[in-house]
């Protein structure tokens, strides 16, 4: 069927477009795809043929921290805002169940390198007020260069502080030693990431675990 994006989204999106020109937009999403289709999500288009839902790409190296921008836009709580999905967190807009609040997200689907945002239905989520997007501080040094010179590639029997980064960022007991249940998680990652699973924790890894 036809559709089209709730104009409220289109409205947030060129001003995120217009703060963050050079912005990555590698998992930027509206309209769902098929599994989407399968289930009820707001990326599928409603009655009317209007898709509710946006994502955008976390990019803290081009400038756009997507974890940082979920907690000011939560905070905010522009009428127009059904819930926000990020890292692993999901808040509710001004009608949902305790507005303005994190609450933990247990989807498959992590929303850790985009931010999820979701409109109301009825005449707001063709509201084109500009949105309040003002206050976000400017990603810190430290993150860019995480983005930019990502940790050395490590393997089963790597030891040290990039594998307590490593083990930290796939939720595991961090002891900094490179072992079995390191590499079971990885390899599930990977898996999950539509990466090549073989336990390695290379470029591509570092930067879908970033």
């Amino acid at each position: 069927m036809s559709w089209r994006l709730a104009r409220a989204l289109e409205k947030l999106r060129s001003q995120v477009n217009a703060k963050w020109p050079k912005r990555g937009k590698g998992s930027d999403g509206s309209v769902g795809d098929t599994s989407h289709g399968a289930r009820k999500s707001d990326h599928n288009p409603d009655g009317a043929g209007i898709v509710h839902a946006i994502d955008i790409t976390h990019d803290p190296k081009n400038g756009f921290d997507s974890y940082a921008f979920a907690d000011m836009l939560l905070a905010k709580q522009d009428p127009r805002v059904s819930y926000i999905i990020s890292n692993r967190r999901i808040g509710s807009g001004p009608k949902g169940p305790q507005p303005g609040k994190w609450r933990k997200y247990t989807g498959s689907n992590a929303h850790d390198h985009h931010v999820h945002i979701s409109v109301v239905s009825g005449a707001k989520a063709d509201d084109i007020k500009a949105w309040d997007i003002g206050g976000l501080p400017d990603v810190a040094p430290e993150v860019v260069a995480a983005y930019i010179k990502p940790p050395r590639t490590l393997r089963k029997g790597s030891t040290g502080e990039d594998v307590k980064k490593l083990q930290k960022a796939l939720k595991l007991t961090v002891d900094g030693k490179f072992g079995a249940l390191t590499e079971a998680a990885l390899k599930k990652f990977q898996t999950a990431h539509k990466l090549a699973a073989d336990g390695v924790a290379g470029p591509q890894t570092w930067a879908a675990l970033n």
